[in-house]
C-alpha cells in the first residue's frame, strides 16, 4: 500500500516538474496515469507552470530533478517515474548544451531487467538518442558501444526518422573512425533523402566529398570519387575547394600545396590528427595521391625526385611507396640498388593505339601482370626472359613479312 502510494506522490511530482517543458512525451519519457491521476493531472500540471514560470525557475527545476534523481530511496519501486526524471534531466542538459551530461541522464535508464516492460523499440530509441548526444561532445568510442546495441534492434522499427537517424550516426561513427571510404559512401546516400532539409542535405555531400579525398588511395576510392563527380550538386552547391580536390583525385594530378592548404581550412578537428609515419590524415592522404599520379606521368622515378615532390626525404618516400604496394593499392615494383620505383603499367595519356598495345605495330600485345610478392633478384630474371621472348618474336614476325633479306637475316 506505501509503494502504491509513493509512485501516486511522485507521479505528481513528476508531472508538476515536466509542465511547461519541450520535452517530448512518449515511449519511455511518457507516464502512465491511472484514472484518479488523470483527473489531478491537470492540476499539478498548472502548479508546475506556476512554481517554475519564473525568472530563475528553470534553474529551481533542474535543482528540483537533480535532487530527486539522487536520492537512493526511490531505486527499485518506481521505475516508471524515474525514467521520465531522467529524461527531463537529459532534456534540460540539452538546453545547456552539455552533451555529454544528457547521454549519461539518459545511461542510467533501466532498459534491461527492470519492473517494466519495454519495447525493443523503445529501447531501439533511447539508445540512438545517447549516439547522437555522445556524438555531439565527440565521444566517439562510447557512442561505438551503443550503437552496436542499437544495431541488434535496428530490424525492429519502420519509423523512417530512426533509420536515418541511424544511418547518419552510422556515418558520423566512420569519420571519427577514420573508416572515410565508408563514411563518404554513407553520406552520399543521406544527402539524397528528401526527409532532411535542403542545408543539411548539402552539409551531408560537403561531408562525403571531404571523407573520400581523406580516404586511402585505391580502387574502392576511385569508385566513391567517380560517383560524387557525376553528382552535379557538388560543382554547382559546393566551393571550389572541395570540387577542385575532388576532380584532381579523380584524375590522378598531382595536388600542389596551395591547395592542399586551401582544402585543410575546412576540416574538423578529428580529421586533422596525427598519422603513423608523421604528417596529419590529410597530408597521408595526398602523399598516397601524388604517388599514384607519378605513375601517370614517370615511367620510373628515383626516391629522391620522388621524395621532392611529396614534401619528403628520400627514405620516407619510399617506405610511402612500399607500404602502397604491399597493400595492393599501387603497381609498381621497387630497385633497392638504384633507387628506383618503377611502376607497371602505362598511364592513359599515351593515346596512340600502338604504344599502349603493341609493339612496333606488329601485333605483338603487351602483357600487363599483378605484381607478384617475389625477390627483386626473381623478378629481374622473369623481366628478362619475356623481354628475350618478346624480341625473338618481333625478329620472326619481321622475316615473315619479307622486311629483311635473307641473305643478310642469315
Amino acid at each position: 500500500m506505501a509503494m502504491v502510494v509513493g509512485r501516486r506522490v511522485l507521479g505528481a511530482y513528476v508531472t508538476a516538474l515536466s509542465a511547461g517543458t519541450t520535452m517530448e512525451r512518449k515511449g519511455t519519457a511518457a507516464l502512465t496515469l491511472d484514472e484518479e491521476s488523470v483527473a489531478d493531472a491537470h492540476q499539478w500540471d498548472e502548479a508546475g507552470k506556476k512554481a517554475f514560470g519564473g525568472e530563475k525557475g528553470g534553474e529551481i527545476r533542474r535543482g528540483v530533478v537533480d535532487g530527486v534523481l539522487s536520492g537512493s530511496a526511490t531505486s527499485g519501486w518506481c521505475d516508471e517515474q524515474t525514467t521520465v526524471l531522467r529524461h527531463l534531466q537529459s532534456h534540460l542538459l540539452q538546453l545547456e548544451e552539455d552533451w555529454l551530461g544528457a547521454a549519461k541522464a539518459l545511461m542510467q535508464i533501466p532498459l534491461e531487467g527492470s519492473s517494466r516492460l519495454i519495447s525493443d523499440e523503445e529501447k531501439l530509441a533511447v539508445y540512438m538518442k545517447i549516439v547522437r548526444l555522445l556524438l555531439e561532445c565527440g565521444e566517439w568510442g562510447q557512442a561505438q558501444t551503443y550503437f552496436s546495441r542499437a544495431s541488434l534492434l535496428i530490424h525492429v522499427t519502420n519509423d523512417k526518422e530512426t533509420n536515418l537517424s541511424y544511418k547518419l550516426s552510422q556515418a558520423r561513427l566512420f569519420d571519427f573512425s577514420a573508416r572515410f571510404n565508408e563514411a563518404a559512401q554513407r553520406y552520399h546516400e543521406v544527402s539524397f533523402d528528401g526527409a532532411i532539409a535542403e542545408e543539411d542535405r548539402l552539409q551531408m555531400l560537403k561531408a562525403a566529398v571531404t571523407t573520400s579525398i581523406l580516404a586511402p588511395s585505391g580502387p574502392q576510392r576511385s569508385r566513391i570519387l567517380a560517383s560524387l563527380n557525376r553528382d552535379d550538386r557538388v560543382y554547382t552547391s559546393l566551393p571550389p575547394s572541395l570540387y577542385t580536390m575532388l576532380r584532381k583525385m579523380l584524375l590522378e594530378y598531382i595536388v600542389r600545396t596551395e591547395e592542399v592548404k586551401e582544402f585543410e581550412a575546412g576540416l574538423e578537428e578529428h580529421q586533422r590528427a596525427k598519422v603513423e609515419g608523421g604528417g596529419t590524415v590529410l597530408e597521408r592522404a595526398v602523399r598516397e595521391h601524388n604517388v599514384g599520379a607519378c605513375g601517370k606521368v614517370y615511367d620510373n622515378i628515383s626516391f629522391d625526385a620522388l621524395g621532392h615532390i611529396l614534401n619528403l626525404d628520400a627514405d620516407a618516400a619510399e617506405h610511402t611507396a612500399r607500404r602502397m604496394v604491399e597493400q595492393g593499392r599501387l603497381r609498381a615494383w621497387i630497385d633497392q640498388p638504384l633507387h628506383l620505383l618503377y611502376f607497371e603499367s602505362r598511364s592513359a595519356h599515351d593515346t596512340d593505339a600502338d604504344a599502349q598495345g603493341t609493339a612496333g605495330g606488329l601485333g605483338i600485345e603487351r602483357e600487363v601482370k599483378d605484381v607478384e610478392p617475389v625477390t627483386w633478384t626473381e623478378r629481374w630474371d622473369d623481366r628478362i626472359r619475356a623481354t628475350s621472348m618478346k624480341v625473338e618474336a618481333i625478329s620472326e614476325a619481321i622475316k615473315q613479312k619479307g622486311l629483311i633479306p635473307v641473305a643478310a637475316a642469315q
